[in-house]
């Protein structure tokens, strides 16, 4: 097969192997591909060229994920989304270098290599965590797939596998006193504002990050409202703001003056460090409390969470239903964002938004 000038030869030995031969600078290289088979040689050949700007475009595995990062074409995402992306995509190109040596670029992941790594991987982790890969590889490859010169998406034909998800569930009414006095506990044996922290998660159905950086800014005591853009939606276009009517237990907690900055001071700095030092605690209050916080589900190597923080937005959403709230509303207050909710967002009166809170008992005697 003829080969463009500039784009180095290969040569078949009496021994058959192929030999890489390139002309640059005035000079030659040679080098044994150690190989007989034609199109493992001309991927080592192109590796080779690569470094002296000569053979054809290609996008290294190892570069694909600095290409997509620079790409305009990309969404826009926030870091924790990248982060996530970016070590789905790095544990694809080692199994690369681990299985397949020779294929170094991006043009060289055939449908059988996605095959086989799909079909190791969906042995050891869930099935929504599978699909996740599956959409971030795909995304990865249709971005970057213009600057490699791929006709052909290798994750197209990919299969989703049934949800087999094991979601958080809500805690019962005797679970959620155990864990007031177990926080309240840890709150006088360490210091940091875990009682507050629990309590505002029940009352709210804030996530754990919005607990823990609430800000005093985002509170109005005197119209007992809590009005802020939840963090996970902050980026997007549909990111609005939730309004939550502050339950009289909260507002209990929440007490005793108007500081500024943090609500929770303690707790924003040891989340600001890292999130998992707070879900460290906070698994031991569970845990303290005689709430299980994972189990083992048949077939996964991992225990599968299942009673967190997040247990307690669960709970706000389940006490809310069972009082006969209408669920538009509950939508309004945790911030889900179909095009069904964001209809009702702005139509929902301070009286039915305060009638949700209502109805989460009160817990503190």
């Amino acid at each position: 097969m003829a080969r463009k000038k500039g784009t180095g030869n290969l040569q078949l030995e009496k021994n058959g192997i192929w030999t890489v031969r390139i002309g640059f600078g005035g000079g030659r290289f040679s080098r044994s591909t150690g190989t007989a088979d034609r199109a493992c040689a001309e991927r080592i050949l192109e590796r080779c060229l690569r470094p002296l700007g000569l053979g054809a475009k290609k996008v290294p595995l190892s570069g694909a994920w600095r290409q997509y990062l620079r790409s305009p074409n990309r969404n826009e995402l926030s870091p924790a989304t990248l982060e996530l992306k970016r070590n789905t995509w790095m544990h694809f190109a080692r199994w690369m270098e681990k299985r397949y040596f020779a294929v170094d670029d991006l043009a060289g992941v055939s449908e059988g290599m996605v095959s086989e790594y799909l079909s190791e991987m969906r042995e050891n982790i869930a099935a929504a965590t599978y699909n996740c890969r599956i959409c971030a590889l795909r995304e990865i490859h249709r971005v970057v797939s213009e600057a490699a010169g791929i006709a052909e998406n290798p994750w197209a034909k990919a299969k989703m596998r049934p949800d087999d998800s094991h979601g958080r569930r809500a805690l019962s009414l005797d679970e959620l006193r155990r864990l007031v006095v177990c926080a309240r506990a840890a709150e006088a044996e360490g210091g940091g504002e875990w009682l507050r922290l629990v309590l505002t998660g029940l009352y709210t159905g804030l996530r754990l990050g919005d607990c823990c950086r609430l800000d005093w800014g985002e509170i109005d005591l005197g119209k007992g409202i809590i009005q802020l853009v939840p963090r996970k939606t902050r980026r997007h276009s549909h990111g609005r703001p939730v309004t939550i009517p502050v339950h009289p237990e909260l507002a209990v907690a929440l007490s005793g003056g108007r500081p500024k900055g943090p609500v929770m001071p303690q707790i924003a700095e040891l989340y600001a460090t890292g999130r998992w030092r707070v879900s460290v605690q906070l698994g031991r209050i569970f845990r303290k409390a005689g709430i299980a916080t994972s189990v083992r589900i048949c077939g996964r190597r991992r225990l599968t969470p299942e009673a967190t923080f997040h247990s307690l937005r669960h709970t706000f959403v389940s006490f809310a239903a069972n009082a006969g709230v209408p669920l538009h509303v509950v939508q309004s207050i945790v911030g889900h964002s179909s095009p069904a909710m964001t209809r009702h967002y702005y139509h929902e009166s301070i009286d039915a938004l305060r009638c949700a809170v209502d109805a989460i008992p009160a817990l503190r005697a």
